[in-house]
C-alpha cells in the first residue's frame, strides 16, 4: 500500500484524493461540485483503462485445496439483506438463460445481431469448471469458496463476435431501491475482463446446488474481481458495443475493480 494513502484507503478513496488535488484549494465538499463531479468521473474512466491494461488473462487467481472452503465466512449480502429489495421468482423447469449480441445507440437498443436461451439442464451438460478460490467483498471481508460451472469464456466463444462488441452486461432477477427506484441489479465488465479464464457462472456452491441465499440459480463467481462484481440471480447477459455501467457504477462506484 502506498505511503500516501490511509490504512484500508479503497479505490474510491484514492480517485477522491486524486481528483481533489486538481481543484482549487478550499474545495472541501468534492461530491457537491458538478466539476468536481465530472473530474472524478475522467479519474474513473483512466482507472479503468489503466487496470485494463495492467490486466491479463494469464494471471490467475491464487487456488486453495478443496478442504479449504469458509462458508462460515460467506455471507448472504446484496439485495437479499437490503429492506425493500425484491427477488423476481421463476420454477426452476421454466428459468432460462438469454445471452445475446447487440448494437446500443448512446444506451438504447438499436440492433440485435443473435439472442440464444439456455435452460439450467442446458447450462449443466456444458464442460464444467471447479475451483477453490477466495471471494473479496469491498465491505472487507473475504471467503474461500468452492464453485462449479461452466466458464463465462466458454459461453462467450459459441459464437462468433463483432470487433466493436467490447462490453459484457449482466442484468440479474433482484431488483434493489436506488434513487431512481426499483430497478434490477446490473454490472458491466470489459471484454477482456470477461474472458478470464477463472470467471464462472456458478450453479453449486461448496459441493451443493446454489442457495438462493447466494445467488441461485446462477451466479457469476469471478476471484479476479471484487465481490460486487459478482452478480447474482443471472437472468440475461448482452455482449454490447457501450458500456452501460451498473448498479453500484450509477451510484459512484468504480468499473474497474479487478485485482
Amino acid at each position: 500500500m502506498s505511503q500516501g494513502l490511509p490504512p484500508r484507503a479503497g479505490r474510491r478513496g484514492f480517485l477522491k484524493l486524486a481528483a481533489s488535488s486538481l481543484l482549487m484549494a478550499g474545495c472541501s465538499r468534492l461530491n457537491d461540485s458538478e466539476t468536481a463531479q465530472s473530474v472524478l468521473s475522467f479519474f474513473d474512466r483512466w482507472n479503468h483503462q489503466a487496470g485494463l491494461m495492467l490486466d491479463s488473462p494469464y494471471r490467475l487467481a491464487r487456488t486453495y485445496p478443496r478442504e479449504a472452503v469458509q462458508p462460515e465466512q460467506m455471507r448472504p449480502n446484496g439485495s437479499v439483506v437490503t429492506p425493500g429489495s425484491q427477488l423476481v421468482q421463476t420454477p426452476e423447469e421454466e428459468w432460462t438463460l438469454t445471452v445475446g449480441e447487440v448494437r446500443l445507440a448512446n444506451g438504447k437498443m438499436a440492433q440485435t445481431h443473435w439472442r440464444e436461451e439456455y435452460t439450467l439442464d442446458q447450462l449443466r451438460r456444458l464442460p464444467a469448471l471447479e475451483q477453490t478460490v477466495e471471494h473479496v467483498c469491498v465491505e472487507g471481508w473475504s471467503a474461500i469458496c468452492h464453485w462449479k460451472g461452466l466458464t463465462l469464456a466458454d459461453l462467450l466463444r459459441r459464437r462468433p463476435l463483432r470487433p466493436e462488441s467490447r462490453y459484457v452486461f449482466f442484468l440479474c432477477d433482484d431488483l434493489m431501491r436506488s434513487p431512481r427506484g426499483m430497478e434490477r441489479y446490473s454490472v458491466t465488465l470489459d471484454l477482456h475482463q470477461a474472458l478470464h479464464p477463472q470467471n464462472v457462472l456458478a450453479y453449486e456452491y461448496n459441493g451443493e446446488k446454489l442457495t438462493p441465499a447466494h445467488g441461485a440459480p446462477l451466479r457469476l463467481a469471478s476471484p479476479v474481481n471484487v465481490g460486487w462484481k459478482s452478480a447474482k440471480y443471472v437472468r440475461y447477459i448482452f455482449v454490447m458495443n457501450e458500456d452501460l455501467g451498473g448498479f453500484w457504477e450509477a451510484q459512484g462506484y468504480p468499473r474497474y475493480y479487478g485485482f
